[in-house]
């Protein structure tokens, strides 16, 4: 029997193979239908073929028609030109001959039904690659609030007076701008003392950020803006400026670009200084590279280009990075007008007569900047021209002259400065005369109280990084006056890492005539315990050498305890003592010790911290200095909020957290933990990355909504539960799915429900389901019947 099988099995697969030999040589093959690729010299007739387009080894991603006729290939001419083939090298006919076109090459493909174009890489367009990206530029936030900082502060000398002060900050903030004052009140509580009792006002400020177009409005008390080459002066008035800092994103200073060729599609990888600092797909063609991340300073860009052939060819550029520069057509102005602010911090409201100062600044090239300025007032008028300049590879040169015209008299004013600066080497020259003559708004303050002289400033300074090794720098310093008079200062400094995180400062200064001036210090961060220990040794011009040795610890931004102890031996007077403690709480930070050197001990207490006013509530917490954030949970008490991944606490029972450490400009991410929330309730954002304004504050909410859910078994019109995986669609929108034993889950109900199921087979069945909306649980129903 199984050899019978096995007989006629072989007669089938003979008789098989037979027939396919015979259709084979009877029957076209199934490729012959598709038209063959053209061959020089060959004839053949007209073919319409649709193909996709291949330029240098890259897809166009688009399918065109493409005419065969006598072994050459026609294609309209408008698809070449959108195809990025530019028309200089194209004939202007409706359809181009491919074969008559100087510099292309095009072959057709048959079985992947491809036209494959290869033509020179500077036929194709220009590519430009930057890192820049619109997204990441936020919205600056500010919601209605005040805030109040204060300092409280009484001290209490052996043998003098015992001393308090209350120093506050003041602010309103909205959508209309900040308004902020600040001031002092000191009293003396007993004894004698040289200063001043009372209330003395600092500042009083209203500021307005126009994010859109970088400016900034302020009136009030305000500091003029100066170029690197003149002074600030205060003023009592108005002032409009240019602030990048509204956007953070923005770069301001130009970057080296980096040009080349693509002759196929091609993987660009750029290192900085040895760091791999970005990766990108080019196409076929010419490119270039901007706006990179750069360090700045000279180094060294490597691009590393590898085509799709696995061929890579690595290219070094050196470069010079200048922040001192602006980009070309980029510019910064500020104009400040008002009346001269005298003896700030000594009386409230002593203004002089009315002054006016500008400046601008915009970037003409890559390599040179404008910089112009102008001060007035009733007898005096300057006015100055600088520049700087972009040396290519050799750093940045800076000159500007200043001339002023008072009381008849002309004075003139010069500066001159270089600096550069790479990963291992650093160095700065500047040197600036004033003329006896000149004058500017910051010297007609204290004319009256000093003979104008002629003042000359050179200063030079350099650094060198050593690797493992640590760094050196040093300075040299020289002003001279016309009443000659000059101080000359050498100052040189050394530091580097030892071992167990150690850490070696070594310094020395000398005036020139006198002697030197030295300092050792090793300070280590210790492991066991919280705390940094320092040991220094000192030895003053007049060969006094103290010793010093100090155990400190600040408090932890979360709260906690900190302290600073210290103790330092004098060779010629007595020994200097510190004992300082301080706490760190949710709503203020408390500091007092004692200092001294025995005979005249300084004892202090101090006290710290904010008010804030926000949606209708009360916040005392820990001094604000910038912007923050208060966090809101729709009033759900207890829930975990996170400031950059780090924990800052528990929402109250008001559903708020302040976060007092939001950094202005920056764009800070804020998280809560919604595990903590009951199941009836949802977060459907838990996290957010907001930006604040300058000074003022944001009400950031995490929107909690109510859910009304339940559970329920689904049964069918025996009793039996509902089949797994059938669909539940509840009139309100609402989706799910049957489990296992007809259980399901449902939520976003309402008091009255009708719920269409649809099994898995296709048939339906419907019910209608009441429940209870003001119960919070989730909750547990029994068998309905699904008819």
């Amino acid at each position: 029997m199984l050899k019978r099988f096995c007989w006629h099995l072989q007669a089938w697969l003979t008789s098989s193979c037979c027939a396919l030999l015979l259709m084979a040589v009877t029957m076209p093959a199934v490729g012959q239908t598709l038209p063959p690729p053209p061959r020089a010299g060959a004839s053949a007739a007209v073919w319409e073929l649709h193909l996709e387009i291949i330029v240098n080894q890259r897809s166009t991603q688009r399918i065109e028609q493409v005419t065969q006729r006598d072994g050459e290939l026609f294609i309209k001419r408008e698809v070449l030109l959108e195809i990025g083939l530019p028309s200089e090298h194209l004939n202007h006919q409706d359809h181009t001959n491919l074969s008559q076109l100087n510099g292309l090459e095009a072959s057709y493909h048959s079985p992947s039904q491809r036209l494959y174009i290869e033509v020179p890489p500077d036929w194709l367009p220009h590519q430009f690659h930057t890192n820049t990206r619109q997204n990441d530029t936020l919205t600056l936030h500010t919601s209605p609030g005040a805030l109040l900082n204060y300092d409280a502060y009484i001290s209490d000398t052996q043998h003098s007076a015992t001393l308090a002060s209350l120093g506050h900050e003041a602010r309103l903030f909205g959508a209309a701008g900040t308004l902020s004052t600040s001031g002092i009140y000191r009293e003396i509580v007993t004894g004698e003392s040289g200063l001043t009792e009372g209330y003395r006002r600092f500042d009083t400020r209203w500021e307005y950020a126009d994010q859109e177009r970088m400016i900034q409005y302020a009136a009030g008390d305000v500091i003029t803006r100066p170029l690197g080459w003149t002074n600030a002066v205060r003023l009592g008035g108005i002032q409009v400026s240019r602030n990048f800092a509204l956007r953070p994103d923005l770069i301001t200073h130009p970057l080296p670009e980096f040009s080349g060729e693509a002759a196929v599609p091609t993987t660009l990888d750029l290192f900085i200084d040895g760091s791999r600092q970005s990766s990108m797909e080019l196409a076929p063609g010419p490119f270039t590279v901007t706006n990179m991340p750069m360090v700045t300073g000279a180094g060294t860009a490597m691009i590393v280009t590898t085509d799709s052939q696995g061929r890579r060819v690595s290219t070094s550029l050196p470069f010079y990075v200048s922040s001192e520069l602006l980009q070309p057509g980029l510019s910064s102005f500020s104009i400040s007008t008002g009346a001269l602010r005298r003896n700030f911090g000594q009386r409230d409201f002593d203004y002089g007569g009315a002054a006016a100062t500008g400046s601008y600044r915009r970037g003409i090239n890559n390599h040179f900047t404008i910089e112009l300025q102008t001060e007035a007032s009733e007898d005096l008028t300057t006015v100055g021209a600088g520049g700087t300049f972009g040396l290519w590879r050799l750093g940045t040169l800076e000159t500007a002259y200043r001339q002023s015209h008072s009381e008849g008299v002309t004075g003139e004013a010069y500066t001159a400065g270089y600096r550069y600066r790479s990963r291992r080497f650093n160095m700065g020259l500047r040197h600036q005369i004033e003329q006896a003559d000149f004058t500017d708004l910051s010297r007609s303050i204290h004319s009256a109280s000093s003979e104008k002289t002629q003042r000359e400033v050179t200063q030079l300074t350099a650094g060198l990084s050593l690797g493992q090794m640590g760094s050196l720098a040093g300075g040299y310093f020289d002003i001279k006056t016309g009443d000659d008079s000059r101080t000359r200062l050498f100052n040189l400094s050394y530091n580097r890492p030892l071992w167990e995180r150690m850490h070696l400062s070594l310094s020395a200064n000398r005036e020139v005539g006198g002697s030197w001036n030295t300092l050792a210090q090793i300070t280590l961060p210790l492991n066991s315990r919280p705390g940094t220990l320092s040991t220094s040794m000192q030895r003053n011009s007049d060969g006094e050498i103290r010793t010093r040795t100090q155990y400190a610890h600040n408090p932890p931004l979360q709260g906690g305890w900190g302290w600073n102890l210290a103790y330092e031996h004098r060779d010629t007077d007595s020994d200097y003592r510190q004992a300082e403690v301080a706490w760190r709480g949710v709503s203020t930070e408390l500091r007092g010790g004692i200092f001294g050197t025995g005979n005249d001990d300084v004892r202090f207490a101090n006290a710290r911290g904010s008010l804030v006013r926000m949606d209708n509530q009360w916040f005392a917490t820990n001094y604000i200095r910038d912007g923050f954030v208060v966090v809101s949970t729709d009033g759900q008490a207890d829930i975990p909020v996170r400031y950059e991944n780090q924990l800052v606490g528990h929402t109250r029972d008001s559903g708020h957290l302040l976060v007092p450490w939001a950094r202005a400009y920056y764009a800070g991410k804020y998280e809560i933990d919604p595990l903590i929330l009951p199941a009836n309730l949802s977060a459907p954002k838990i996290e957010q990355r907001i930006a604040v304004n300058a000074g003022s504050g944001y009400l950031l909410r995490f929107p909690v909504e109510r859910i009304v859910a339940a559970t329920l078994e689904i049964v069918d019109s025996q009793g039996e539960p509902l089949p797994l995986g059938s669909q539940i669609i509840v009139d309100s929108g609402a989706t799910s799915l049957v489990g296992w034993d007809g259980l399901t889950y449902l939520e976003g109900l309402e008091s009255d429900n009708r719920l269409q199921v649809t099994l898995p087979n296709g048939s339906k069945c419907a019910l209608t389901l009441s429940i209870d909306t003001h119960i919070n649980d989730v909750q547990q129903l029994g068998p309905q019947s699904c008819l």
